[in-house]
């Protein structure tokens, strides 16, 4: 498995005015907005060399190129800077390339300067910004969020220290210090990257002058942390390296072009402060001409490509680039492409070229795991029709029965509740940060005793099939309604999001197109859920548990086996990393601290396990009461060894990819997608398939109970509740017929969403919704543990509920994790006042709360 950039020139920059050809500038402003390229300023020797006394020029001139269909960069336009400049740190943002500082004639500048293409008027727009508090050329800019950082920079006199902050959106405040570098630093690159878990800036490299003596060259990595205003050191590079570039790929990567390691450099500095100090005129034209042959002969810049993972805090060299080394220029990142525009190859000589680097993943997805795959999914079609032969009623059909064994139902709920985006997300969460989140994992074996004393009695001595039908006998038909509605929409907005997700990380590791992988998922899911109902969703997720487990555990001895440290080193390294660390006991609510995980856990169980249609349902498949507590007691507890071993996997991963950085996968688009890519890129062939079909077994068993559920609420809650004379015949046919709409749809969103973008106005569809999860879980909270709760009360909880969600959500830092027991209190708090302000006469609550329900 190798995984390389494939290079090229994708383009020079245009002749000039006069049509001589370009020989390329260095220290230019250069950046993308709107799909064009804006490159303008910087300097270089058009007569002769520095040392044979040419003259250096820094130009206004400015060129658009634009894309053409193959992939080349051809200049479309030209415009004027403001002023002439070169060597300014410039950086693109969504409104325009910023640059900042650089230096003239006359030396280093003040200035800040946004360009902006408008495409429609076909022209450059510029702007003026706040100027720095101070000139300086040589600095270092990135954009993190909404804000522009500067870093360093060369003044008139000495080297910058100052690190300085400025929002486009609140100019009138200009540029605001921040705590200062580490040292004094110019020729730096600064890139924004997260660490694992959010944003940071990493201040890469650089060199300080030293008048009169030899520059400082660096090979320090600082990590500036916006959320504890914080700079800490991290790796250090192989090597100094000053006035290279680098671009942020990938969920946690930084990769360094070039830069120049000093060799030629410091020498070069040596012999001008010899020749600045020799008063013999013979011996300072002798050294004049030694610098002069040694600049002559300059080997060029560095041309490794540096890979630094954030994660695990490694570099490592992972190509060379084919050109000569670029310095003194911007690396852009375009897709995924890279370019490196012009810029300084020797001492005094620069490139009109444009180097490009894409990119390129190579997958092995091989005949045997394609067979293992198709294996696995005609198994799940035949589990499909096996169980369609005992399908003759609804109660078949949503309820099995009642004579699936507590067991499989327990192995059902807990394959349920493990999601595809799980089964990828909680190693991909560990690899990244730590065990913080394991705790969450149990807080349903804590729950666990309050839905089998409080919850599961309700569903099974009421005999119903749907969750919501104990809402209306306690509350309402307007509460059942509008909770079952709810439901629907969420799990219909599910069904779309558990499709894509996984199929968009297997296409960008395995290389099956997206599309398939939707239809693959989502055809064989609706042909046996919809023949074999909730008995052949049942066993399918028996089958496909055996398979995610015995994945994840294969994958663990197969991630050991490739480990060559010995154990006192690993554990040196997971101790450096911070990454066994389980209690976070900080009180903060803002982070996922051991309280934030408690509460919220246990907040987010009770829901599921206790007013979920997808795990309600369970419940009510087995014989007896006693099967289905059972069914939630064996589910529960099958989430501490997943845990321990999707835990481990995460750790292991990191293990892996800090002692061997160059295997990562430098394109992927998401952590989630760091597994599978360990799957496809280190695992022989058939050992692929079987996880892969793991990963599959993980969103289809979340997608058949959704599907299933869905179609139970709409037939019971609302057809079979308002048709009661059709035969049952008639309910199981048309249930049959919601199941393939409803699967279908949720397939079709998902294909519409892969192909158009459009997946975040789904998210805030569903992140609209999901503001009243935790409400839906304070209606059966209220129904249950109060007798003064009533129908027009608890509805108002509900809608208030939503409400005091948003304003948490928008106006407050509180861990997102949170918002199910805000939800969940809110809801119960509004409910019951005013359920108390609004009385709704008396209503029989035989057997509907906890105190009056028969034993």
């Amino acid at each position: 498995m190798v995984e390389k950039l494939k290079w090229g020139i994708v383009g020079k920059l245009p002749a000039d005015a006069s049509g001589n050809p370009s020989i390329g500038v260095a220290g230019p402003v250069v950046g993308i907005h709107n799909e064009a390229m804006l490159l303008a300023g910087g300097a270089n020797f058009p007569d002769a060399p520095p040392w044979e006394g040419g003259k250096k020029a820094i130009y206004p001139d400015g060129t658009v190129l634009k894309r053409t269909q193959d992939g080349k960069w051809e200049a479309s336009g030209t415009f004027t800077l403001k002023h002439a400049v070169a060597y300014a740190a410039s950086c693109a943002t969504p409104n325009g390339v910023v640059f900042a500082g650089g230096e003239d004639e006359s030396g280093p500048l003040q200035s800040v300067g946004r360009l902006e293409w408008d495409a429609s008027a076909q022209k450059v727009l510029q702007e003026a910004l706040p100027e720095l508090p101070l000139p300086l050329s040589n600095a270092a800019m990135a954009s993190l969020g909404d804000k522009l950082y500067l870093a360093g920079g060369q003044s008139a006199d000495e080297v910058s220290d100052r690190f300085l902050v400025l929002d486009p959106g609140d100019t009138a405040k200009g540029w605001q210090a921040l705590p200062d570098l580490p040292h004094p630093v110019s020729h730096a690159v600064l890139l924004a990257q997260s660490n694992g878990t959010y944003p940071c800036l990493y201040l890469i490299g650089g060199r300080k002058a030293n008048p009169g003596s030899t520059s400082d060259l660096y090979d320090s990595v600082f990590c500036y942390d916006p959320k504890k205003n914080t700079w800490a050191p991290v790796s250090a590079l192989p090597r100094a390296l000053s006035a290279g570039t680098g671009v942020a790929v990938g969920p946690s990567y930084l990769l360094l072009f070039s830069g120049d390691a000093g060799e030629v450099f410091s020498r070069s500095e040596q012999l001008l402060a010899a020749i600045q100090q020799e008063p013999d005129t013979l011996q300072k034209e002798a050294l004049k001409a030694e610098r002069a042959k040694l600049l002559r002969a300059h080997p060029g810049f560095r041309k490794e490509v540096l890979l630094y993972n954030t994660v695990t805090n490694t570099w490592t060299a992972i190509d060379s680039i084919p050109y000569p080394g670029q310095v003194t220029t911007h690396a852009l990142r375009v897709g995924n492409d890279i370019l490196i525009p012009s810029g300084e190859t020797k001492a005094g000589v620069r490139t009109p070229d444009i180097v490009g680097a894409s990119i390129v993943r190579h997958k092995s997805f091989f005949l045997l795991d394609y067979i293992v795959l198709v294996a696995y999914l005609l198994l799940m079609v035949f589990i499909g029709f096996w169980s369609s032969s005992q399908q003759g009623s609804t109660n078949d059909y949503f309820k099995g029965g009642q004579r699936i064994p507590g067991w499989a139902a327990g192995l059902s709920i807990y394959g349920t509740q493990l999601s595809a985006i799980t089964f990828m997300s909680i190693p991909a969460k560990t690899y990244a940060t730590n065990w913080s989140y394991f705790f969450l994992q149990m807080t349903i074996i804590m729950a666990m005793p309050i839905i089998v004393r409080y919850f599961i009695p309700f569903f099974r001595r009421l005999n119903i099939t749907s969750a919501y039908e104990y809402l209306e006998k306690r509350f309402s038909y307007t509460l059942r309604a509008a909770a079952s509605l709810l439901f629907i929409f969420l799990q219909l907005g599910r069904l779309a999001i558990v499709l894509l997700l996984p199929s968009l990380a297997l296409t960008l590791v395995t290389g099956i197109d997206v599309v398939l992988c939707i239809l693959m998922m989502g055809v064989i899911t609706i042909v046996y859920t919809m023949h074999g109902g909730i008995e052949a969703v049942i066993w399918t997720d028996v089958v496909q548990v055996f398979i995610l487990l015995g994945g994840a555990l294969l994958a663990i001895v197969l991630i050991v086996m490739k480990l060559d440290d010995s154990p006192t080193v690993l554990w040196q390294a997971l101790e450096e990393g911070q990454k066994l660390k389980v209690f976070d006991v900080r009180p903060v609510f803002s982070e996922p601290t051991l309280w934030v995980v408690l509460i919220g856990g246990m907040a987010i169980n009770v829901i599921s396990y206790g007013t979920d249609q997808t795990v309600v349902q369970r419940y009510l498949t087995t014989k007896d009461e006693a099967s289905a507590r059972k069914s939630l007691q064996l589910g529960a507890w099958m989430t501490l060894p997943s845990a321990l071993i999707f835990f481990s996997i995460g750790t292991l991963l990191f293990l892996f990819y800090r002692q061997f950085p160059e295997k990562v996968d430098i394109g992927q688009q998401s952590m989630d997608a760091i597994f599978p890519w360990y799957i496809v890129s280190q695992m022989p062939g058939g050992f692929i398939g079987f996880l892969i079909s793991a990963i599959f077994a993980a969103a289809m068993s979340t997608l058949s109970s959704s599907i299933n559920s869905i179609t139970a609420a709409i037939t019971i809650d609302f057809y079979r509740r308002f048709k009661t004379d059709r035969s049952e015949s008639d309910y199981l046919r048309l249930a049959r017929f919601i199941t393939l709409i409803v699967g279908a749809g949720g397939t079709i969103f998902a294909l519409i969403m892969s192909q158009s973008g459009i997946s975040s106005l789904w998210d805030q569809f569903n992140t609209l919704l999901g503001l009243f999860t935790g409400g839906l879980g304070g209606l059966f909270v209220l129904g249950i543990f109060t007798k003064k709760a009533n129908a027009p009360g608890a509805f108002i909880g509900l809608l208030l509920s939503g409400i005091v969600q948003y304003y948490i959500s928008k106006y407050t830092q509180v861990n997102l994790l949170l918002y199910a027991f805000t939800g969940l209190a809110s809801c119960v708090l509004f409910g019951y006042l005013f359920s108390l302000a609004i009385p709704n006469g008396k209503k029989a609550l035989d057997g509907l709360t906890y105190k009056t329900i028969a034993s």
